[in-house]
Order: C-alpha cells, then sequence, then structure tokens
C-alpha cells in the first residue's frame, strides 16, 4: 500500500527520473537513504518497470506507426513466440496486450513507408493466418503529462511541463558516442555519465556535455517511470477517438481539456481509422466511465464514436535501439 510520501517520490520520479535523490528527499522530508530503500521497493514490488527516457525519434527522421492488432485462432504458445518476436525487434518500441476491440497493439519506428511496409510484410508472413485484423496509425504529434494523480491534484497546471514528441521530421545527425548515450538512456534513464563514459572509453565531462546537447536539440524530451500502471493505481485505458471537427479551436480545446484532467497522462493526434488517442489511469472502471461521461458531454459536436481497450500487460517501452541506425 502506498502512503503519501510514496506517492509523493513517484510523483517526482515520473516528473524527471534523474532527480537526484537528495533533492527528492528534502521535498518529502526524509533522508536519502530511506528515499533509495523506497525507490528499490517499488522495483521489488513490480510498481516500477524501469526509468525511460523520453526520445523524440522525429528529430532523427523517424515517424511513429502504432499497429492494432485482432488475434484469433492462435495458441497461447504461439502468442507468447509472436510477442517475443516483437520485443527483439529494435524498430518496435512499444508493445502491449489489452482487452477490447483488438489484443495486441505495437509500435513500429520506421524511416519511410518502404520502411514500415517491409515490417508489416514480414510480419504478415509468419503470423499473418493469426491476425484477422490489423489498424495502422500514424502519430503525429503525442504529448506526455505528468502523473499528477500521485499528489492527488484535481487538476493541472498550465504551466507544468508537457513532453511533446512528433512534428515534422529532421535530419539530426548522431554520430557512435551519441548512440551510445542513447541506448544507455533508454535502457535506463538513471545511468550515470561515469558508467556510460566507462563503457565508451571517454571522458565522463564529454558524456554530460552531449547529453545537454541532445536535450537542448529536443531529441532527448524527458525521463519519467515506467510503472506497473496495474499496481500504481489500478487501471489502464486507451481511448481511440474518431472525430467529426478537427480544426484547430476544436484542437486547442481537446489538449486544454487533457492538460487539465490529471488521469490523462498521454494523449496523441494521429492520421488512420481514429485522430485521436489518449491513455487514461484510473482506480476504478466508474472512474474511467465518469471521465468518459464528461469527455463525451464536453464534445459531443466533435466525437463521432470512440473505442475503449484496457491495457493489461506491457512487455516492452524503449523508444532508441543503436541497432535501428544499422538497419538502414
Amino acid at each position: 500500500m502506498l502512503d503519501r510520501r510514496d506517492r509523493l517520490i513517484l510523483y517526482e520520479l515520473d516528473k524527471n527520473a534523474r532527480i537526484r535523490l537528495s533533492k527528492i528527499a528534502k521535498k518529502v522530508r526524509l533522508s536519502r537513504e530511506t528515499v533509495l530503500y523506497r525507490t528499490r521497493k517499488y522495483f521489488s514490488g513490480g510498481i516500477i518497470r524501469q526509468y525511460l527516457t523520453i526520445i523524440n525519434l522525429a528529430k532523427i527522421g523517424y515517424t511513429h506507426h502504432k499497429i492494432y492488432a485482432v488475434l484469433h485462432n492462435i495458441t497461447e504458445e504461439k502468442e507468447k513466440k509472436l510477442i517475443s518476436d516483437l520485443l527483439k525487434d529494435p524498430n518496435i518500441g512499444w508493445v502491449a496486450s489489452c482487452d477490447g476491440k483488438y489484443s495486441l497493439i505495437f509500435t513500429i519506428l520506421a524511416k519511410n513507408l518502404i520502411e514500415l511496409n517491409e515490417k508489416i510484410k514480414s510480419l504478415h508472413k509468419k503470423y499473418g493466418e493469426y491476425f484477422s485484423d490489423l489498424e495502422i496509425t500514424s502519430i503525429i504529434k503525442a504529448y506526455h503529462y505528468p502523473r499528477d494523480y500521485l499528489i492527488q491534484a484535481k487538476s493541472r497546471s498550465a504551466a507544468e511541463k508537457v513532453r511533446f514528441r512528433g512534428g515534422e521530421k529532421e535530419n539530426l545527425a548522431l554520430d557512435d558516442t551519441d548512440a551510445e548515450i542513447l541506448e544507455s538512456l533508454s535502457d535506463d534513464s538513471k545511468v550515470s555519465a561515469v558508467d556510460i563514459a566507462t563503457k565508451i572509453k571517454v571522458h565522463p565531462g564529454v558524456i554530460l556535455n552531449r547529453i545537454k546537447k541532445l536535450e537542448k536539440a529536443n531529441l532527448i524530451v524527458n525521463y519519467m517511470i515506467w510503472p506497473n500502471v496495474n499496481k500504481l493505481i489500478g487501471n489502464y485505458f486507451k481511448v481511440l477517438v474518431k472525430l467529426n471537427n478537427v480544426e484547430e479551436e476544436s484542437e486547442k480545446k481537446l489538449y486544454t481539456y487533457c492538460q487539465n484532467n490529471p488521469h490523462i497522462v498521454y494523449i496523441v493526434y494521429c492520421l488512420g481509422s481514429w485522430q485521436f488517442e489518449m491513455d487514461i489511469e484510473v482506480s476504478t472502471t466508474e472512474e474511467f466511465r465518469k471521465i468518459m461521461r464528461q469527455f463525451l458531454s464536453e464534445f459531443s459536436s466533435s466525437v463521432l464514436q470512440y473505442t475503449a481497450l484496457n491495457i493489461y500487460q506491457e512487455y516492452k517501452f524503449k523508444l532508441f535501439d543503436k541497432q535501428m541506425l544499422k538497419n538502414k
């Protein structure tokens, strides 16, 4: 059971996973050793899976596509093999199982449509008989919000840091040192500059300067926790929304609404069968229904229909793998 200080610690780590534990200790009025002990308990108890680095891969020319699959006539063993193959692919950044209209969701990072098509053809060749349907959406832009529900906030401050990724593709050049830094931070955003420097045999000061440069270029967006939402709060819903009106004014209103709801932690503007997605983390299904009733009431003229998926298992969340660069 998480107490108030646990929630405060998790909140600070979610806003910036690279924050020094001594700073968190001052904020929650505990010793650094106690904060360290508690963070270790979050891992051993399965509340935190990993410290994540949010990377905007549009900066190095990649687009982000989501594949929503309906599985049928598949054994448990074959499904595990499918998921295992997805986890091994460096161009697949997120994999999750869900209840609802779809069975499995995964993301493909690709330089162009030809690369995306080759990935999907390869999957079809091996597992096509188990897909009764596939939907593909492409991310235009996405926003990560702090998990303000951890501090029992009723709404968010407009000044709170929002983590943005997507937008126009760019061609920021990466050398081997940059790639090694991004790889290390993707595996553990708390990894020290000294540890990275030791691994690739350069001075720690070089690593720190490179990290600052990557942050300034907005390639590294932020550092956060990857929690097991079911253990952290209870339920993780992904809502796919088909919109009737996506004019600029409606888009701003939608953004502001989500910005102000502490249980909406991620939104996506996308191209595909629907135009908008939002991730909602709540204690109970009744709380989710209440949020959706309010949402539909607020946007009754804009929402044509929506589909809710219950994400019950996440297997992978990694937005950069240096092997991607070798696969070009």
